[in-house]
């Protein structure tokens, strides 16, 4: 386990680092915007692609895995809601913090963390976790944030943006064209394939210091929220702060001092599901679930959440404050429960 630990070290090293740059202003925040862009359009981009024409996504068993992963993060979707239902949220704050719970960071930390640990054949559940999340949980989670209006044409508006940002994902087009290549059996130009290899070289310290950033603004951004509420009270004096307390704030802050659950339902049940929900499809209905494949995703699922979440939240008009802290426990817990994952699974370093 120590030696799946000191694995697992320097990707959260370039986290931490990018986290420190952005805190200390080395990494001015207006810039994480770009260096977001380079990492999604670009060197995730490129890396995808470049796998994907190599026939990684090309494995038996995916339908098998799809399904097992989708029942898993549909169980862990609902009882999310239920969490924020009953810690008094609104259906916009709980639909976004479920979200928050639900969706891991592939695309930042999974893609790369993943295939340098079990190889370039990871990146095929990895995908294929990709579609899940995007088209199918986060369009129930923004249908549930959007339901409180009432009106369901709200609900099919939330549905179909969650699928036209979907068809907007770089990560998706990379990929397609990326098995395009590997079917058709196309062999790019050399200086082509060696801007790309370039490129797929860069992603991973790239996203992992962009992903630390990302977390520090996140931080900075709700203390700086906190901080315009309490100088509003301030102004508005003690005596009406105390008579009439705003309850949305009030239920927020109770539902920030209980982040632990979804943290637990993230980090802990998710990759149990998706690990059981495997063994009990292939024993009970022969449906085929490549052992190598579902490693690879239940891996997947004890990722940390998404950090884009808190930007999707903040579009929405959500409790961006909630979400970032469920964004930022998840991802300081997990070092410790995906080296606990690998080693009960028994995964080892293709390297």
């Amino acid at each position: 386990m120590i030696d799946l630990l000191l694995l697992f070290l320097p990707f959260f090293a370039l986290v931490l680092m990018g986290w420190g740059a952005a805190r200390t202003g080395v990494l001015p925040l207006v810039g994480i915007g770009a260096m977001n862009s380079f990492v999604l359009y670009f060197g995730l981009s490129a890396m995808v692609f470049r796998l994907a024409a190599s026939g990684a996504l090309h494995q038996t068993g995916l339908l098998g895995l799809l399904l097992v992963y989708g029942m898993a993060g549909s169980v862990i979707t609902a009882l999310a809601l239920t969490w924020a239902a009953r810690q008094g949220l609104s259906r916009r704050d709980g639909g976004l913090a479920a979200l928050a719970t639900v969706f891991p960071n592939t695309g930042f930390l999974g893609l790369p963390l993943l295939t340098g640990l079990l190889g370039p054949q990871a990146v095929g559940p990895v995908a294929a976790t990709v579609l899940v999340d995007v088209l199918l949980l986060s369009s129930l989670c923004l249908a549930w944030a959007h339901s409180d209006r009432h009106q369901a044409s709200e609900e099919r508006r939330a549905i179909q943006s969650s699928l036209k940002g979907a068809l907007r994902n770089p990560l998706l087009w990379s990929m397609g064209l990326g098995m395009a290549a590997a079917e058709l059996r196309l062999s790019l130009p050399l200086p082509v394939d060696d801007v790309l290899r370039l490129l797929a070289q860069s992603a991973t310290p790239v996203a992992l210091f962009t992903l630390g950033a990302m977390l520090a603004r996140s931080q900075l951004a709700r203390a700086m929220a906190a901080h315009r509420g309490a100088d509003d009270d301030s102004e508005g004096g003690e005596s009406a702060a105390r008579s009439a307390p705003d309850a949305r704030t009030t239920r927020a802050h109770g539902a920030v001092s209980a982040v632990w659950l979804p943290t637990l339902l993230k980090l802990g049940l998710h990759p149990a599901l998706v690990w059981g929900g495997g063994q009990w499809l292939g024993a009970v209905t022969g449906v085929a679930v490549p052992p190598a494949g579902l490693l690879v995703m239940t891996m997947a699922a004890a990722l940390p959440s998404a950090s884009n979440v808190s930007m999707l939240a903040e579009r929405e008009g959500a409790d961006t404050g909630l979400v970032a802290r469920i964004i930022m426990w998840t991802t300081a817990a997990s070092l410790l429960t995906l080296t606990a994952w690998a080693s009960v699974l028994g995964a080892r370093s293709a390297g």
